[in-house]
């Protein structure tokens, strides 16, 4: 029997925890090397010794409590726990965690109370770590420069920092226990949205997500969120943290700079277009200059080496060359001036030259003109219908206007008699009227009549630059005007021209 308690003993000598037995009147009836050690460490009132009593051996602010939980455990018969703070000998603090556990007897009376008593110094210092780090981390969240915001799996706010409410508005109070779609997001960003929160509660990871909030003010910002499950242990997805920036003014720049983008791009496609409008002028203005100017040369050159030729040619025939020589260099002229106000068009150079037009005697002359350049081939009738006595315009491109639009209708209706001219007068405008009974033009060419050195198929065995109806349009626009023009194939064509006045 005193073998198997030595061993006993030994073995309670050598385990972690003090052990300490007293019987209900708080005397001390065993303990362990190791409660003796816990004592001397603590410095407790005075050394463990069997039969004193437990409350008169430690420091006065712990007898109250060991009296209290002997009390408590008479009186209830159930084991219970304390925890105390010590500063040893060496100036370290010690935490020692007691377990007072009740033993009754088989009458089921209190027997005696075993303490047992583990230092948990390592486990309190991991603790006091772990809760300073996880406040470090709270008050990182707390205080970020970034919109942070946690939800739980329904949707509602668990998480909301200050950054949250300097930027929206919203107050940690006004969204906890709300759906983050009901504080920030108005009615059509709801289903992109909830589209977004089943992908990642799917465990899918989404980051640089611009997404329309709504500020408590009604303003409407851009947040751009990274998204990231929160699960626990077991895998289990228990919310969404979601860790962003306020956009806005880069989104905005960013638009603003798309815009300027497409305006550059707009304006890039604007000049490569007049390039290549250019490119294709150029050769067509080649293309028609060395036929309209190679045939006058030709009949000049024809002509100066006929009377060359001939020393004794008739008076009759050398008035015959020499008319057919003034009507080519004539033509040729015309030629030059078409090109040369089609350059000063383009170049922007021709400036308004407002002056006083007395229409009847300017528009007669203006037909006696086009009668003799085309060797009145046709009869220009002509029609005036309320026409004022004066009109203020530029009375040059009003003159490139007629001549062009009258030369057109005489040229282009071969075989026929008539030209038909109407002027007419209306509110502070006049509207001017060409007809002829000619070709027409076709409807797929229609779209380019106004284009430059552009002719029709039609017109390829008629003398001209296709310049005409381009100076035609370039004045009537110069003069805030407009034109129109109607045609029919081998029925003739109408050009309406209204010009205001200036």
């Amino acid at each position: 029997m005193s073998l198997k308690m030595d061993l006993l003993n030994s073995i309670l000598d050598n385990i972690d925890e003090g052990i300490i037995i007293i019987d209900t009147e708080g005397k001390i009836l065993f303990f362990n090397e190791v409660a003796i050690n816990k004592s001397k460490a603590v410095s407790i009132n005075k050394p463990l010794q069997l039969g004193e009593r437990l409350e008169d051996t430690v420091s006065p602010h712990r007898k109250e409590i060991i009296c209290e939980m002997i009390n408590e455990i008479k009186l209830k018969k159930q084991s219970n726990q304390t925890f105390a703070e010590y500063t040893n000998n060496l100036g370290t603090t010690v935490y020692l965690e007691t377990t007072f556990v009740p033993v009754v007897d088989e009458a089921g009376d209190l027997a005696s109370i075993q303490l047992f008593i583990r230092d948990i110094t390592l486990q309190k210092i991991f603790e006091k770590k772990l809760t300073t780090q996880v406040a470090n981390v709270s008050n990182l969240i707390e205080k970020a420069n970034a919109v942070i915001i946690g939800i739980d799996t329904s949707g509602y706010i668990t998480d909301w920092n200050e950054h949250c409410y300097k930027i929206t508005g919203f107050d940690k109070d006004e969204v906890y226990a709300q759906k983050l779609i009901d504080v920030l997001l108005k009615e059509e960003e709801r289903p992109v949205f909830e589209l977004l929160m089943l992908r990642i509660l799917n465990h899918e990871l989404v980051s640089n997500y611009e997404i329309p909030v709504y500020t408590k003010a009604g303003k409407r910002v851009t947040f751009l969120l990274s998204a990231t499950p929160r699960s626990t242990a077991t895998g289990e997805i228990i919310g969404v943290t979601f860790v962003g920036q306020d956009v806005t003014e880069l989104t905005g720049y960013r638009k603003s700079l798309e815009i300027k983008v497409e305006e550059k791009t707009r304006e890039l496609k604007r000049i490569l277009k007049k390039e290549k409008e250019v490119v294709e002028m150029k050769s067509r203005f080649i293309s028609i200059a060395s036929h309209e100017f190679r045939t006058p040369l030709s009949s000049i050159q024809h002509a100066a080496h006929f009377i060359k030729q001939h020393q004794r040619i008739s008076p009759e025939d050398l008035t015959k060359r020499l008319d057919g020589i003034e009507i080519q260099v004539g033509h040729m002229t015309s030629l030059l001036d078409d090109v040369l106000t089609y350059g000063k068009n383009e170049a922007g150079k021709i400036q308004l030259i407002i002056t006083k037009i007395v229409l009847l005697d300017f528009t007669n002359n203006i037909v006696e003109e086009v009668g003799h350049s085309t060797k009145n081939t046709h009869t220009i009738h002509l029609n005036f219908q309320q026409l004022p006595g004066e009109i203020a315009t530029d009375e040059k491109l009003l003159r490139n206007i007629l001549i062009n639009l009258l030369t057109n209708a005489v040229k282009f209706s071969p075989g026929q008699e008539h030209v038909y001219l109407t002027l007419s007068g209306l509110t502070n405008h006049i509207k001017i009227t060409v007809r002829d009974e000619g070709m027409g033009i076709p409807e797929t060419e229609m779209d380019k009549i106004f284009e430059p050195f552009l002719r029709g198929k039609a017109a390829t065995s008629i003398q001209g630059t296709g310049l005409g109806l381009s100076i035609v349009k370039k004045g009537v626009e110069l003069l805030g005007g407009t034109i129109r023009v109607e045609s029919q194939v081998d029925m003739g064509t109408t050009f309406t021209v209204t010009i205001p006045e200036q």
